[in-house]
């Protein structure tokens, strides 16, 4: 729709949110006379919700399926994947899906037809020690430099996450669609580290990062997007007043040199973002201001009210991606210890030492299964459905334009990140499958297969770790890269505008992500097999580009996902 289009607003255009205002919706073309001829565009959004540790056990996380497909992973010769269809089954008032305690909610949230637009994925993998960080949306030196792996991948530089990936991308935004979008993301950071990371200076990838986040109560938020209705008079733009200074500058001046140059033009450019920001005109009416700010709830605590606290932002996000105000949010929750009664009732405080990092032990291990159990019914899932109760332009909902997805900083091990439990919400305008449980672990049929066994805090079974985990051991599968590449592809940004960076001998790095293979502890000996056929022993490293068929294919969709 052109920006000149005219747009009518009726009582139709609202949807009452279940988090205490309303929810504008997007304009809904079918309903309304048409400007011009064509069907209206539909942009994909993104969401991302990380929370803090893991720590919860796979038999408590994944679910079950009955039937699979399998399949080989392109250019990984003998790696089979499968993947099977997710199924929800009601008890009662619950909704579970293939026996999951986690996955698990009211039956009239968690319906089939909002289980057919989720995804859970298995077996994406970090093959080195992370340990404690915030960076997997693609900055992994955003690490506590716990370990030589972490200090080492730091040392050789930060990098965007992907979701400033986007939001710098002229194919995510495009002169046209950016008429309306007030904030090309939008970060919200619960804990005390950044989730998201930009270029310092746009334009350049060995230039350093720099965090972003608006750190905004869930009110302060909603007025940064939607304001006031007051009118104000139009002024002449900031970069048309500093534009004949700028050309002057660049074309007289004998002592500026071509770097100089470089940065000044992709300052204005950035000028020129901003100011589009700030006069954009949202593509519906705001929705009416909330009357709570989650700045006045606690979320830790005895008698926390960590979903109200969470729901609020959720909210926002929602009336913010129906009005194609913004397009890409990050919400970086931090612990989910607000959502455990058990632990609230138990006398202890903290929560890190006491829980996170006793996650082998059966009483900690309840307590962080109540706590994901609570934060995916009341926070994601809750997001999901609200997106999924607003119509798009196209007549698909917004989620079905959307991809939500949560992560976790570590997998079922603290510190460790082999087999991230993720989950999805949402088709991203079309451009990925759903309905699915994906389990990218190697199968039994490759003969150089690794085994994992997740103790190394817990000192193994000998060191008091539950019997129902004595004896668990998992596989390596697929590169966390590839996956943040898959999100990237299915976001519409191609692989031209995110392999930046080149490895020793001058070659392209693949896939999204600091590559590397670690060697602290066990993971050189599990991970180097796996991922380096070719280059064992190995002492730890950032690969070669085409050391292994697992980094030279890392920029492509994993299987199954997308179409």
């Amino acid at each position: 729709m052109s920006s000149s289009s005219v747009i009518k607003v009726g009582r139709r255009h609202f949807l009452a949110g279940v988090g205490g205002f309303a929810l504008a919706v997007p304009f809904l073309g079918s309903l309304e006379k048409r400007a011009s001829a064509g069907a209206l565009a539909v942009q994909p959004r993104y969401f991302y919700f990380g929370t803090d540790h893991g720590g919860c056990w796979d038999s408590s996380f994944f679910p079950q399926v009955t039937t699979t497909q399998m399949t080989t992973v392109p250019g990984v010769p003998g790696h089979t994947v499968s993947a099977g269809p997710l199924a929800v089954t009601v008890a009662g008032s619950a909704a579970t899906m293939g026996g999951s305690k986690v996955l698990t909610a009211s039956s009239s949230t968690l319906t089939a037809a909002l289980v057919a637009k989720m995804n859970v994925l298995r077996g994406l993998d970090v093959p080195w020690y992370l340990s404690h960080n915030t960076g997997l949306l693609g900055n992994f030196a955003r690490n506590d430099n716990n370990g030589s792996d972490g200090k080492a991948v730091t040392t050789l530089g930060g990098r965007p996450t992907i979701d400033q990936v986007m939001a710098s991308s002229s194919s995510f935004y495009t002169q046209a669609n950016m008429a309306t979008t007030k904030a090309a993301s939008l970060i919200v950071n619960g804990g005390t580290q950044p989730h998201s990371w930009a270029l310092t200076t746009p334009g350049a990838p060995n230039g350093g990062v720099t965090p972003v986040s608006n750190n905004l109560s869930s009110l302060a938020l909603f007025q940064s997007i939607f304001g006031t209705t007051t009118s104000k008079a139009a002024r002449k733009p900031v970069v048309d007043l500093v534009n004949a200074n700028y050309k002057s500058l660049v074309q007289s001046s004998t002592r500026l040199s071509s770097a100089d140059a470089t940065r000044l033009s992709q300052h204005m450019q950035m000028l020129s973002s901003m100011e589009s920001q700030l006069s954009a005109t949202i593509a519906c009416v705001a929705p009416p201001t909330p009357t709570m700010d989650n700045s006045q709830l606690s979320r830790y605590g005895s008698a926390p009210n960590a979903a109200k606290w969470g729901q609020l932002y959720a909210d926002v996000i929602a009336a913010a991606f129906a009005c194609n105000a913004s397009r890409i949010g990050v919400f970086g929750f931090g612990d989910t210890s607000g959502f455990s009664p058990g632990f609230a009732s138990s006398g202890n405080t903290d929560w890190h030492q006491e829980c996170a990092h006793k996650w082998f032990l059966d009483q900690a291990q309840g307590w962080l299964l109540e706590s994901y159990q609570g934060f995916f019914e009341t926070v994601v899932l809750y997001l999901a459905a609200a997106l999924d109760g607003m119509t798009d332009s196209n007549g698909q909902t917004v989620l079905d334009n959307s991809l939500v997805v949560w992560g976790q900083e570590c997998s079922m091990e603290t510190h460790a990140q082999a087999g991230i439990q993720t989950v999805t919400f949402g088709g991203a305008a079309g451009a990925m499958n759903t309905g699915l449980y994906c389990d990218y672990r190697q199968n039994g049929q490759m003969t150089n297969r690794s085994q994992i066994s997740p103790y190394n805090d817990a000192g193994g079974a000998s060191g008091g770790a539950s019997a129902m985990i004595a004896d668990y051991v998992t596989y390596p599968g697929l590169l966390w890269d590839q996956w943040l590449a898959t999100q990237l592809l299915a976001m519409g940004v191609p692989a031209t505008e995110w392999e930046l960076w080149k490895d020793s001998t001058g070659t392209t790095q693949h896939g999204y992500g600091t590559p590397y293979v670690g060697a602290d502890l066990n993971y050189g000996s599990n991970y180097a097999p796996h991922y380096l056929p070719n280059n064992e022993p190995w002492s730890g490293g950032s690969p070669p580009a085409d050391a292994s068929p697992y980094f030279a294919n890392a920029s492509t969709g994993i299987p199954f996902l997308l179409k």
